[in-house]
């Protein structure tokens, strides 16, 4: 299974050196998890972050690290955001 991921900011340092601006392609096995992902690119679990799967924003959890990874899907990493 291929999908794209797509890391922001001081999180594209976790990206594979093929990609391109913080975007690449990834080959996953059938059942890969949110959480499988982030080991596979050696990003830390407890770094915040803001997790967008296919245009959903998630804030990560339990539930979402679980999260089952398909076919297709576009997985973006953001740092948290704050403003005032």
């Amino acid at each position: 299974m291929e999908i794209e991921l797509k890391l922001f900011m001081m999180f594209k340092k976790y990206g594979p050196p093929e990609q391109v601006d913080g975007r690449s392609r990834m080959q996953v096995e059938p059942g890969t998890r949110f959480i499988d992902i982030l080991n596979k690119i050696s990003m830390p679990i407890k770094e915040d972050k803001i997790i967008v799967i296919n245009g959903i924003s998630h804030k990560q959890c339990d539930e979402v690290n679980a999260l089952e990874i398909k076919n297709g899907d576009i997985v973006a990493i953001f740092p948290p955001i704050a403003g005032g």
